[in-house]
């Protein structure tokens, strides 16, 4: 008896708690895959449909967290312009990125550029909010 009330009390246990993402993509079905996988990592994500769109959420939101991931070279200047839209109205809003090592090169400005790889994304995200509540 004292095995399963040790199971029960592991599965009690609470999982840390992350503040949401607004997620925005230059490709819809990337941006999908990327919400199913960090909503599975236990992060809740609110999926804006394009670039466009992500102001008005965060306006509505607040989320603490903006991700806008970046697939092609062509989408660099609309994703720049998204995070710049909402750093004006709110200059200590997090903007982070996900993109490509090649894609860091070429003008994507904000707070942090994460991979866009599947497996280090949710450890890149999970390391920032543990820094940001350290501080």
């Amino acid at each position: 008896m004292s095995s399963r009330k040790t199971n029960f009390s592991r599965k009690l246990q609470i999982e840390p708690s992350y503040p949401p993402i607004l997620l925005a993509s230059d490709n819809i079905r990337v941006a999908e895959s990327l919400c199913r996988m960090l909503t599975r990592e236990g992060f809740t994500v609110h999926l804006a449909p394009d670039y466009q769109a992500t102001g008005m959420l965060w306006e509505k939101h607040r989320h603490p967290m903006v991700l806008l991931e970046v697939s092609n070279l062509h989408s660099v200047e609309a994703a720049v312009e998204a995070a710049m839209s909402i750093k004006r109205l709110d200059a200590g809003q997090f903007v982070g990125y996900l993109a490509d090592p090649i894609l860091r090169t070429s003008g994507l400005a904000g707070d942090a550029i994460f991979p866009r790889s599947m497996d280090q994304i949710p450890g890149a995200i999970r390391d920032h909010f543990e820094n940001e509540a350290s501080r």
